[in-house]
């Protein structure tokens, strides 16, 4: 998520323009319009600011990251194509024989 969606989507979900965000900041339409087309890139305080000028809260923390999707990408993308398949068959097979004893 980056800095440019958080802004433009405060300002919208408040119903604003970029020219009203822009003055309650006390800037211009044109720098907001830079920040939220990306031709910007607004630090955290920037962001934060005019995410409250909208009239909403930002909130950040910190979680232990994850990296359980990278590792299967990695194990994916050392089979061969072939490969790939085969497991997808198989376990989309899985799958039917699991949805089928729970039917009955």
């Amino acid at each position: 998520m980056t800095g440019a969606y958080l802004i433009a989507e405060a300002r919208k979900r408040a119903g604003l323009t970029q020219a009203e965000l822009a003055a309650r900041l006390g800037s211009h339409q044109s720098v907001v319009a830079r920040w939220e087309t990306g031709r910007s890139r607004p630090d955290l305080d920037t962001v934060m600011r005019a995410v409250r000028a909208a009239g909403f809260e930002m909130g950040v923390s910190l979680s232990p990251g994850d990296d359980h999707d990278l590792v299967l990408i990695r194990r994916e993308l050392g089979m061969q194509p072939h490969e790939r398949l085969s497991r997808l068959v198989g376990a989309v097979r899985r799958l039917d024989a699991m949805a089928a004893a729970a039917r009955g």
